[in-house]
């Protein structure tokens, strides 16, 4: 029971989708889209038990992928107020990386059954609304081998852990306010090569901070 209290939205946000699509099963095309082009147009289908159910699907599988973190050795070892804000905020992840997947899942069943959908903006408001939750959260993570930037120098260092990810946080809300509004203000075939960059930034220069942060650590 007390784990159904502490789980009840993340296995509402796994359940909607398969509900809906039983909702709207007779009312399904045989082929469904699942595939949109730059412009935003469908560039691809599949059969109708494919393209309702697989994203639902793969949304269950993640979560239970997420369930490796509770046997993660360094959350394990640590004291017990880290080890529990570890896991709320391995939760917290979980939940708005299934949000997402349940928003575009749904999304699907809607344009199929004749719903004026755009699917490539509700792909890039919800990869912008993610980033900006998950930018607020990477400085509550601990170290861990999960979740995270999870780099040599990052997992040797707990200095380096926290500053990285207090970098990484700040420049993952920030790419995500500036693809939020290249969202709402241009067209998908300019947006995509605007959060391109940003997803490359948001990556490679933490790396690069955590290794030049960790060598200023080492003695000469």
């Amino acid at each position: 029971m007390k784990k159904l209290k502490t789980e009840w939205l993340q296995l509402l946000i796994l359940a909607l989708p398969f509900c809906a699509a039983a909702l709207l099963w007779d009312r399904l095309p045989a082929r469904v889209p699942i595939h949109w082009n730059i412009h935003g147009n469908v560039d691809g289908y599949a059969s109708k038990t494919f393209g309702a159910l697989f994203v639902p699907v793969l949304n269950v599988a993640i979560a239970l992928i997420w369930l490796v973190c509770l046997i993660d050795p360094k959350v394990k070892g640590q004291e017990p107020g880290n080890k529990a804000r570890s896991f709320r905020a391995f939760r917290m992840v979980r939940l708005i990386v299934s949000s997402f997947l349940c928003a575009v899942a749904l999304a699907i069943l809607g344009i199929s059954v004749g719903l004026s959908l755009d699917m490539s903006r509700i792909i890039c408001v919800g990869l912008a609304v993610m980033l900006i939750v998950l930018g607020n959260l990477m400085g509550k993570l601990r170290p861990n081998y999960f979740v995270g930037v999870r780099t040599p120098w990052t997992l040797e260092s707990t200095e380096v852990w926290a500053k990285t990810h207090r970098l990484a946080g700040k420049l993952m809300v920030i790419a995500g306010f500036v693809l939020l509004v290249a969202c709402l203000k241009f067209q998908p075939a300019i947006y995509v090569w605007i959060y391109v960059p940003l997803i490359l930034a948001i990556v490679v220069v933490p790396i690069v901070y955590s290794f030049r942060l960790y060598k200023k650590q080492q003695p000469i």
